[in-house]
């Protein structure tokens, strides 16, 4: 065992001495902003290899672009825009950099130029998008990437820039292409396998949740819904792989909060556990883990090596693909760091192939685990090789000793591989052998000692015993023990690993035995008689074996906590109020969040006067040294982040608005600063506070040492921020009966963070929120900090987020007892009698006022260089006399040029197309309810009052369609069926119109069958299903269609691909035909031999909505006929 701890070593109980910490002046806490780059004797911060030790060769330049490869149908285009978002990144995809440079969409152009020109093409748009884009782009490569040229290019980009191979289920590639059946696609995909990945550094597998989801599974907490839980798990995993590699943290904090410990690595703790699961077992139980607290540090997959060999011959691409699947399976279901381990032990006949071997390992670094094992038995060159290989991830030097000698643990050999794995540059080495006796355990941690103590080694090591009296050396081994958990033993009780431990019969065995003491902590204030935190607490020490307890404090001044910290056994205690502030000047160390926000809520018992006995909790002793930390923050950061709906992002002009200055207020504050709000109100009915609340960011901010690095974070300018900003703006507000600032947005995240207290059933002092400050248009998060029994009465329908949730997130137990906290058997101890916060969501657009000056309108979109909406528009204008102007301002997204735009002050407004009707809503103040039911914005209108301006987002591509039904003259459709093909943006607004007209019954056709049911599922007052294929739709006997609406591209689908029983089967019906190329479409010409049926083509669309948008900026009727004439005549200029 480490000698680290107070104990000592079972066999040498001599504690070792700490160097003294350096003293600071009374009364002025050390500051620890980097936890892990403090010295400590475990694991140094530089580590001292052999002067050959190879280094990583996986390093690139923050700024560097990411390129994506893959089979089409990989979801590439989707994962780019997830990563551009968070990163700052722009999207270029090689299909619409294809079609915006040759205005033909690839098959197209083969159709009129031939395959060798296109070819030539593809390749030189291909060379052009890459070395043209060296910076800030996510770039998604076509198939050509792979082959001839383009093969060569990608290489030489691969010296400086990261490339990921993206790989997705056949099936789901399938359902997406709707060509070829699953086993062709297997086979194309095993083919193009070794050009992928003789190209990528890194590998990434799209895992579909639908195949793993449990048939019961809900959103967490009701937190999202589960088609945004699929994407937000999607955009996780992804960002994390990106993480992982990249090592940005600036793009993680705003979506991570953590506590200023979280940084020591794993094999620089105490007593931490890796869950083990074999691959053999890792399909029956993964799944069963969603939304189960796995209490293990670490999960280990273990591959054995003969389980990947088939019918003699090696491990191939399949395989390899398996085995990516596996790990990102896991990666989705258990979020643990991942332990990746090829196992060796396999006793048959044939010898390990060291190339084959070190295939799997190399292979598995390009998963990007966090740690990775390598048999330290294997050539000393590839070790090398593998090390210099490794990027981020941290290697395991791994030696099983098969046949232990006489002397077992006291042998050379043992040293000398100790030596070997520190020469070599490993990180970390694992022996183990097999236990004869019970003194092996023993033994075992007493080379550890011996290890620990030598002045050349600093190699942290993990040593332990097999076999049926090894149970010893498992819990006495600190780092990363091997364990199971009670759901593999419940589920496959064959599997070798059911035998392990449990982490909480490690953790019961190892107080029992006396490596560890119980402790007691609890919650210190004036007002904590009705606390949550003990039943979350206690709850928490159960599951994880620990016979610590956690009290109620309830003291009106510090006296008592001084008596309290006296106590050998005391471990710590959760400050409340009113002593969050008064408790900074009785610490010796201060983490730097807890001094950015000048309160401290946790406080921990420290057993020697180093910094480094942070590590060595669950040990009594005299209390030497107090640490101070800061937790309410996260509680409140993660609450707000989760349930902020994507229409609220935070942005430059979101204004978070908090009541109250105390120390949770301060929190609040901080909490909204690295969540990248700009500009701050503060409530508080005593100004003063209020006014230091906010001296004591900006002292902190402009301290001494200048910017405070984690405060700087959170006021950098982000990616869509045009100007520079230095930090967020304080506004003091005195009264709730006074306005908000005339010149700042609603706020979408009010935090209340007034202390009550219960007389007689009535709350000491007044909750209520005035509706000025729930009225912002679009809604958002109000979070009450407060647990008791004063209930605020119940507020509008929206969001909601409590106490129980903000003190949930805010990780008392991993800083007082160094393990991971339970996620859900705290929560299901809480009381009944809490205080709940409900958000304010409304949806209405104010009346546009008439424009009186001149106004510039824009269209903003990708490939629409030959829009006619300038022609409409303007046209209209002229015509009404109006000094307003249209104009194209065309982009890849919706990126800050964007946002300029629409902050100007002369902006009248927006039309808006694909891909940016599904980005604009985050720049918006409001949405309408048609334009959230239809999940798309086509339009942007701006409303003026009072000298403020704010930004409305609406939907007219719906009435564009329903205004072209109507013209046909048919009507009752409250017995007929209507089809939609498609399920983008057109697709949403067509069924919109479909409700409204009356039908009944509603058909959605989509090549990628979940997509076609998620948008059913939107429209609930109709009877909607959903299919993959016309021909599907067509075999629907009960299906009377008589509206058929097209929104796909019609480049693919000729006359011959459309089944004519769509439009014979009865009399009359509509088409509405939304492509806008070709003129004429295979759809409308199997139409046209139906007499009864009309035909309405896209630019008919187009017109109406345009109507209708024209009427939203001006408040004028359209001048329809003189609009139409100028597009006739845009039009036939074109041809």
């Amino acid at each position: 065992m480490s000698t680290d701890h107070g104990q000592g070593s079972p066999l040498n109980p001599q504690n070792k001495t700490r160097p003294p910490t350096p003293p600071t002046p009374s009364g002025t806490p050390k500051i620890i902003s980097r936890f892990s780059s403090t010295t400590s004797t475990r694991t140094p911060s530089t580590r001292t290899h052999s002067p050959d030790s190879p280094q990583s060769t996986h390093s690139y330049a923050p700024d560097a672009s990411i390129v994506l490869i893959g089979m089409r149908g990989s979801g590439m285009s989707t994962l780019a825009v997830l990563a551009s978002s968070t990163l700052g990144f722009r999207v270029l995809d090689a299909d619409q950099h294809f079609y915006k440079v040759t205005g033909l969409s690839r098959a197209a152009y083969k159709a009129a130029h031939g395959i060798p020109q296109y070819r030539q093409e593809e390749l030189r748009l291909m060379k052009s998008m890459l070395f043209g884009n060296p910076k800030g782009a996510v770039i998604v490569c076509g198939p050509g990437a792979v082959e001839g040229k383009g093969k060569e290019w990608l290489f030489e980009y691969a010296k400086d820039h990261l490339i990921i191979y993206i790989l997705r289920e056949a099936e789901e590639i399938q359902k997406h292409l709707r060509i070829f059946d699953v086993d062709t696609i297997r086979d194309l995909t095993r083919r193009a396998a070794p050009a992928y990945r003789s190209l990528s550094s890194f590998e990434f597998y799209n895992v579909s949740d639908t195949l793993l989801r449990k048939p019961d599974a809900t959103s967490v907490g009701g937190d999202l819904s589960p088609w945004a839980l699929t994407l937000k798990n999607v955009e996780e995993d992804f960002l994390h792989l990106i993480h992982s590699i990249t090592g940005r943290d600036d793009s993680y904090d705003k979506y991570k909060a953590k506590h200023s410990l979280s940084s020591v690595p794993l094999e620089s703790r105490s007593y931490t556990y890796a869950l083990s699961i074999p691959l053999s077992t890792l399909s029956t139980i993964v799944s069963e883990f969603q939304g189960v607290d796995v209490e293990a540090d670490a999960v280990e997959l273990t591959i054995p090596i003969s389980s990947l060999w088939s019918d003699g011959h090696g491990v191939g691409d399949t395989k390899a693909d398996q085995i990516s699947r596996q790990v990102f399976i896991i990666r989705r279901n258990i979020r643990l760091p991942i332990l990746y381990n090829i196992d060796t032990s396999w006793e048959g006949q044939r010898a390990i192939d060291q190339d084959e071997y070190f295939g799997l390992l190399h292979h598995g670094l390009r998963l990007a685990p966090e740690y990775l094992c390598v048999d330290l038995r294997s050539d000393t060159a590839k070790i090398q090789s593998l090390v210099a290989s490794k990027g981020r991830t941290k290697i395991i030097a791994h030696y099983v000793v098969s046949n232990p000698a006489e002397d077992g643990w006291d042998t050379p050999k043992l040293w000398s591989m100790v030596q070997l794995a520190q020469n070599l540059g490993c990180d970390i080495l694992r022996i183990n052998q097999e236990a004869w006796c019970l003194e092996d355990n023993f033994a075992a941690q007493y080379f550890v000692h011996r290890v620990k103590s030598s002045q050349n080694l600093s190699i942290p090591l993990i040593a332990f015993n097999t076999g049926k009296h090894a149970r010893i050396s498992c819990y006495l081994n600190s780092i990363l023990t091997p364990v199971t958990h009670p759901l593999v033993r419940k589920l496959v009780p064959e599997c070798p690993s059911s035998s392990l431990l449990t982490v909480q019969e490690a953790q019961k065995a190892a107080f029992a035995s006396f490596l560890l003491d119980g402790q007691y902590f609890g919650i210190y204030g004036n007002n904590t008689s009705q606390s949550l935190s003990p039943a979350m607490h206690n709850a928490a020490f159960e599951l994880l074996g620990m016979p610590h307890r956690y009290n109620v404090f309830l003291h009106e001044s510090m006296d008592e906590l001084h008596d309290m910290i006296k106590d050998p056994n005391f471990g710590g205690a959760s400050i409340t109020a009113p002593f969050k502030t008064a408790i900074i000047p009785k610490l010796d160390f201060l983490s730097d969040e807890a001094k950015a926000i000048g309160a401290a809520n946790t406080l921990l018992c420290l057993k020697s006067p180093s910094i480094d006995s942070l590590l060595d909790r669950n040990t009594a002793g005299p209390t030497v040294a107090l640490f101070g930390e800061n937790t309410d923050w996260i509680g409140i950061h993660t609450c707000v982040q989760r349930n902020l709906s994507p229409i609220n992002a935070v942005r430059r002009r979101t204004t978070g608005l908090i009541v109250g200055a105390g120390g949770m207020a301060r929190a609040a504050a901080y909490a909204l600063i690295r969540l990248g709000v700009k500009t701050i109100l503060i409530q508080n009915r005593t100004r003063s506070r209020a006014e230091e609340l906010i001296k004591q960011f900006e002292d902190h901010k402009s301290g001494e040492n200048g910017q405070d690095e984690i405060l700087s974070r959170g006021m950098q300018r982000d990616s869509e921020t045009p100007d520079p900003i230095l930090g967020p703006v304080f506004r003091i507000v005195d009264s709730k009966d006074d306005p908000l600032p005339e010149d700042v947005n609603p706020p979408t995240i009010v935090i209340s963070c007034i202390p009550t207290k219960d007389i007689n059933g009535t709350c000491s002092v007044d909750t209520s929120l005035p509706d000025n400050w729930l009225s912002s248009p679009t809604g958002g998060v109000v979070i009450e900090v407060r647990v008791d029994s004063c209930r605020r009465p119940s507020g509008s329908a929206g969001t909601r987020n409590d106490a129980i949730r903000v003190i949930y997130k805010s990780p008392h137990h991993k800083m007082v007892a160094d393990n991971k906290s339970p996620s859900n058997e705290g929560l299901d101890a809480r009381e009944s009698s809490t205080t709940i916060a409900a958000a304010c969501t409304t949806d209405m657009l104010p009346r546009q006022t008439e424009p009186t000056a001149e106004k510039q309108f824009f269209i903003f979109g990708h490939n629409i260089a030959h829009s006619l909406s300038p022609a409409l528009h303007n046209a209209g204008f002229k015509a009404l006399n109006l000094q307003h102007h249209y104009q194209i301002h065309e982009s890849e997204n919706v990126d800050e040029t964007v946002e300029q735009i629409i902050h100007r002050p002369n902006f009248g407004g927006a039309s808006v197309t694909f891909p940016h009707k599904l980005q604009i809503g985050r720049l918006l103040d409001s949405i309408s309810p048609r334009g959230e039911s239809i999940g798309a914005i086509n339009t942007v209108v701006v409303h003026e009052s009072n000298g403020r301006k704010t930004l409305h987002g609406d939907n007219t591509d719906w009435i564009g369609i329903k205004r072209c039904i109507i013209k046909s003259g048919h009507r009752n459709f409250a017995a007929s069926s209507a089809v939609v093909l498609g399920a983008g943006g057109a697709a949403r607004a067509a069924c919109y119109a479909i409700q409204a007209l009356g039908f009944k019954d509603l058909i959605v056709i989509n090549r990628t069958l979940s997509k076609a049911q998620e948008l059913a599922s939107r429209f609930t007052d109709l009877k909607s299903r959903a299919v993959s294929t016309l021909e599907e739709a067509d075999a629907l006997k009960d299906a009377n269609i008589r509206l058929v609406v097209a929104c796909v591209p019609a480049d693919d689908l000729g006359e011959d691909k459309i089944p004519s029983g769509l439009f014979s089967k009865t009399g009359d019906g509509v088409l509405v035909e939304m492509a806008y190329r070709p003129q004429v479409t295979g759809m409308m010409i199997v139409a046209a031999r139906y007499p009864e049926w009309k035909v309405y083509r896209g630019v008919d669309v187009l017109e109406e909505q345009a109507y209708a948008q024209f009427e939203l900026w001006t408040g004028q009727q359209a001048p329809a006929e003189v609009m139409r004439d100028a597009m006739q005549r845009k039009i036939r200029g074109n041809i």
